[in-house]
């Protein structure tokens, strides 16, 4: 873990691209495909790491997406555990449902919103968010949800891309359509900007939310595509690949001519790319001292 950490008061701003863009029909099974192996799963098992799962607790991954945080939990929380994976998209939740297999616990699915948590009071031991909280349009709101439906003592970890660091090949993704754009003739800037968080927005999230014990740092994970394909038809598991779709076939080729030049080395072989994400962890309080 880096050394970049932070500890305030006040609560981080909402404001937030919208989740539902995920729900076209393509996406779910190529982010499942061909992002969650390479990318979501290895940062998956960090974030249940900093959560200390127990056996048999019950955990509730909100913004669940395809379940690659809800698959690392299971395998966590053993056959007497318990996984909600909870998502606004039922389409990405098709992907999250897993029935129990040998040493793991079943992931169960429950579509909805993160501000209105279908679960009662004091219900859930860990709420793990891995990559969402950029996603909700009340950050607040969604923080407090997640609070409630915590045990007192219970944990909350998220995870979300590091503020000002180089996310690829997401940013690739968005270099290469803006150059597109400007090609086509309709000049506009794309950008993830809109994900990242710093290490203080954080933080002032998890207080902001009544939590305590919060505590929040970045971390450094290099990861790499087995093949060059393989990491361009990640483009199509995220936003961008329904626009793409769209693309005439000139269109479409000339994109990803650009993308190959930016994601290798030169010679046609994938490359490390170095993510960096925040991962914040805090408790709800007991009730004796809330």
């Amino acid at each position: 873990m880096n050394a970049a950490t932070a500890s305030r008061s006040s609560s981080s701003a909402a404001g937030a691209p919208r989740r539902n863009h995920f729900d076209a029909p393509s996406v779910p099974e190529n982010y499942h495909r061909y992002l969650d192996p390479v990318l979501f799963e290895p940062w998956a098992h960090r974030l249940v790491r900093l959560a200390r799962l127990t056996p048999g607790a019950t955990v509730l991954d909100v913004a669940a997406g395809t379940g690659a945080a809800s698959r690392a939990a299971a395998a966590s929380v053993g056959e007497s555990g318990r996984v909600i994976a909870c998502d606004s998209s039922a389409r990405m939740l098709d992907y999250a449902i897993d029935d129990a297999s040998p040493g793991r616990a079943p992931i169960e699915a429950l579509v909805g919103d993160a501000t209105a948590i279908q679960l009662p009071d004091d219900s859930v031991d860990a709420v793990l968010c891995q990559q969402g909280l950029p996603f909700m349009a009340d950050r607040r709101a969604a923080l407090a949800e997640c609070r409630r439906v915590l045990k007192p003592g219970g944990v909350l970890v998220v995870a979300v891309w590091a503020e000002g660091e180089r996310l690829d090949p997401f940013d690739a993704f968005a270099d290469a359509l803006t150059a597109d754009a400007a090609a086509a003739g309709t000049p506009r800037t794309i950008s993830n900007a809109a994900l990242t968080m710093s290490v203080a927005d954080v933080v002032d999230a998890l207080v902001g939310a009544g939590l305590a014990e919060v505590r929040a740092a970045r971390e450094s994970l290099p990861v790499r595509w087995p093949s060059l394909d393989a990491e361009l038809n990640g483009l199509f598991g995220t936003p961008f690949g329904p626009v793409v779709d769209r693309f005439d076939d000139d269109r479409r080729a000339a994109l990803m001519r650009a993308l190959r030049l930016m994601l290798t080395s030169g010679d046609g072989a994938t490359v490390d790319h170095v993510t960096t994400s925040v991962l914040g962890r805090a408790v709800k309080p007991s009730r004796a001292s809330a």
